[in-house]
């Protein structure tokens, strides 16, 4: 699939219709840099064709990042405070408006293509690095 979709009828995202992906090895799956991180501001994205939102995320020693996710099936009050895991060593990327996007928040994408947002309990340190 080359671009995310929300789609509540063909259920794009069903466990049964994903190709399993080539093997990356462990090199592949060490070199991403996944952090946890605390949501401390989310707002509005209007300027996006999708529904989203601009979010920052404080990632303890590594500092606060900002990014764009189509997480509106969460509300605001929902996300802000809430821990996260994020990938923060994918490049930058500049999006409508001028907004920079410094990593990707990770989740579970459910068949209809709504993002369910990987759980960190509160006692895990942030800028923990998960493996």
């Amino acid at each position: 699939m080359s671009s995310h979709v929300i789609d509540d009828v063909d259920l794009p995202y069903e466990a049964s219709k994903l190709i399993r992906k080539p093997n990356v090895g462990p090199e592949g799956y060490f070199s991403n840099d996944l952090r946890v991180g605390r949501i401390i501001s989310t707002h509005h994205y209007p300027e996006m064709k999708k529904a989203s939102y601009k979010i920052e995320v404080d990632f303890g020693p590594v500092g606060i990042l900002r990014t764009s996710a189509q997480i509106t099936n969460y509300s605001i009050e929902d996300l802000d405070g809430r821990r996260v895991v994020g990938a923060i060593n994918i490049g930058h990327r500049v999006l409508p408006g001028g907004f920079v996007s410094e990593f990707l928040i990770l989740g579970a994408l459910l068949p209809d293509g709504r993002v369910k947002l990987l759980e960190v309990s509160d006692d895990v340190p942030l800028g923990s690095m998960v493996a």
